[in-house]
C-alpha cells in the first residue's frame, strides 16, 4: 500500500474567517503551519472546498481517505470543527475534531466504495463551532494499492540494480524482488 497527500484547491464561499476564499485556501493548503486562517465570528464555515487530483492513485484500488486538520485554540476554549466530506451531492462522512491544544486531529478513515473517480470529486465542508479556531493545514491522506498489488518496489528492496528503478524491477534473474536479499551484490 501507498498513501499520497491531497490538498484544498479553488475558492471556497468563507464566512466568520479574517481571511476570504482564494486566501483561505492558500493559508490552509501550503504545508505550512505558520500561515492561519482564524475565526473571527461566531457564526463561521468554509464550503465546497475542493482537493486536489493526483496522478498517484489514478489506476489504483483506493482503500482509504482520512481528513486531518492542523488547527489549535483562539484562546476561548477547545473549539470543535466539524469537517464534512462529499462526493458531489453525497454525503460521505462527517468528523468532529476538538482542538484542545495546536495538533493535527483526523477523522476516521473512510473507506466504503471507493474508486479514483471519487477521490477526484471530493469537496469538504469545514464547520467551526463558536468557540474560535486558527486553521492551518486541512488535508486529505489518500491510502492505495497500486494496480498488480504493487505499491511500488516489493517490500524490502529499494534499490537500483543496474541503473533500473526498484519499482520498475520485477525480478533479477528470477529472483523475486521480495527475494532480492539473495543477491549478495546488488546495491
Amino acid at each position: 500500500m501507498a498513501t499520497v497527500i491531497i490538498r484544498p484547491t479553488g475558492e471556497p464561499t468563507t464566512t466568520g474567517f479574517d481571511v476570504s476564499d482564494a486566501t483561505f485556501i492558500a493559508r490552509i493548503n501550503d504545508n505550512d503551519t505558520s500561515t492561519v486562517a482564524t475565526q473571527n465570528n461566531v457564526t463561521c464555515s468554509a464550503t465546497g472546498v475542493e482537493f486536489e487530483n493526483k496522478s498517484d492513485y489514478d489506476s489504483a484500488t483506493v482503500n482509504s481517505i482520512t481528513i486531518s486538520v492542523t488547527g489549535a485554540s483562539t484562546g476561548r476554549g477547545a473549539p470543535t470543527v466539524t469537517c464534512t466530506l462529499f462526493n458531489g451531492n453525497s454525503t460521505l462522512q462527517t468528523s468532529e475534531l476538538t482542538f484542545s491544544s495546536a495538533t493535527t486531529l483526523s477523522g476516521s478513515a473512510y473507506t466504503t466504495n471507493l474508486t479514483p473517480a471519487i477521490v477526484n470529486n471530493l469537496t469538504a465542508t469545514i464547520d467551526p463551532d463558536g468557540t474560535g479556531v486558527a486553521l492551518k493545514e486541512v488535508f486529505i491522506t489518500v491510502d492505495y494499492t497500486a494496480s498488480g498489488g504493487g505499491g511500488g518496489a516489493a517490500a524490502g528492496y529499494t534499490h537500483k540494480v543496474l541503473g533500473v528503478a526498484a519499482a520498475n524491477i520485477a525480478k533479477v534473474n528470477t529472483v523475486a524482488t521480495a527475494n532480492i536479499a539473495k543477491i549478495n551484490t546488488v546495491d
